[in-house]
């Protein structure tokens, strides 16, 4: 996919003007643990933050997904992102009606096979390999995390439970991988 951005998260916050310049909100150990419904609550939040925030916002919404019984869409930058929560992710697969799990992986076919429920897709090559998204969804359309690495172990993105924001973020990269999502 040819862009004049290059970043996902660029061209997602080029469709939505103004979001880009939301204050950043802190939401690492250092202040407030956020729970899920503080973060729905606020509706949407942009930060800058290391891994381990964006590692317990993701266990919150794969919590949330199987809880519910709901869709789930994970990315991971690489195999070894995913062979950490491979063990997490195969018990989850088996809570869950459908998963993606998207990933610049050499090879798709992992060595666990997960459940028939969920799509392994590679996303080497694309402006997607360098992103760490979680959707699932509620009552209202699909919500989550969307955040970019931008290097030393730190991450730019944003928390939203905007429908149409969410839909362009799937959107985006079925549109770029040329598969079909469907969190409904």
């Amino acid at each position: 996919m040819t862009s004049e951005y290059g970043s996902f998260l660029e061209e997602l916050w080029s469709e939505f003007p103004g979001l880009s310049e939301k204050e950043i909100t802190d939401i690492t150990d250092h202040n407030i643990l956020w729970t899920l419904d503080e973060y729905i609550k606020a509706g949407y939040v942009n930060f800058k933050t290391g891994r381990k925030e964006l590692y317990r916002l993701s266990i919150l919404l794969e919590n949330f997904a199987v809880k519910n019984n709901v869709p789930l869409f994970a990315t991971f930058e690489t195999e070894k992102r995913y062979k950490y929560v491979e063990d997490r992710y195969i018990e989850i697969l088996e809570k869950i009606p459908k998963a993606w799990i998207i990933g610049n992986f050499n090879n798709p076919f992992l060595a666990k096979q997960p459940p028939k429920n969920s799509e392994v897709i590679s996303c080497d090559g694309t402006n997607i390999s360098d992103m760490w998204i979680v959707i699932t969804k509620n009552s209202m359309g699909p919500f989550g995390l969307v955040a970019e690495n931008i290097g030393d172990g730190q991450y730019r993105g944003f928390f939203s439970i905007s429908p149409p924001l969410m839909k362009k973020v799937v959107e985006n990269i079925s549109k770029s991988l040329k598969i079909s999502v469907d969190l409904s």
